[in-house]
C-alpha cells in the first residue's frame, strides 16, 4: 500500500508542477535564452542562488529593485563583486529584459510598466 501512496503523491506533484505558472506572462524565449546563457550559472534557473548576494527570490536587493536601477548593474556590473558588466554583449532592451525577469523570482516585487514607447 505504501507504493501505491508514494506514486499518488508523486503524480500528484507532477501535476501540480506542470500546472500554468502563477506569473501574469512568460518571459521572451528570447530573454529566457539570454539568462539561460548568462545569468543562471550564478543566479540559478529560478533566482535561488544558495548565495545570498546572488539570490534574487529572497527579497535582498543590494542595488536597486527598479527595472533601471538592475538594468545598470546588468550593463555595467557591481564593483567588488563577481557581476561583470554585459553592455558590451547585450542590447538596452536585452538588459531591460533581463532586469524585468529577474525582478519575477522576488514575489514581493510588482511588475513595473515599460517606459512610454517601449516593448516589455
Amino acid at each position: 500500500m505504501r507504493p501505491l501512496r508514494l506514486l499518488f503523491a508523486a503524480a500528484c506533484l507532477a501535476l501540480l508542477s506542470s500546472a500554468p505558472a502563477a506569473r501574469a506572462e512568460e518571459p521572451d524565449p528570447e530573454i529566457l535564452a539570454i539568462y539561460k546563457t548568462k545569468c543562471q550559472s550564478c543566479h540559478l534557473a529560478d533566482g535561488n542562488s544558495p548565495v545570498a548576494a546572488m539570490n534574487f527570490a529572497n527579497g535582498e536587493w543590494k542595488h536597486g529593485t527598479t527595472v533601471a536601477e538592475l538594468a545598470k548593474v546588468i550593463a555595467e556590473g557591481a564593483p567588488g563583486t563577481a557581476m561583470l558588466p554585459f553592455k558590451a554583449q547585450l542590447s538596452e532592451e536585452e538588459m531591460e529584459g533581463l532586469a524585468r525577469y529577474v525582478r519575477t523570482f522576488d514575489k514581493k516585487l510588482k511588475p513595473e510598466k515599460p517606459a512610454k514607447g517601449k516593448k516589455k
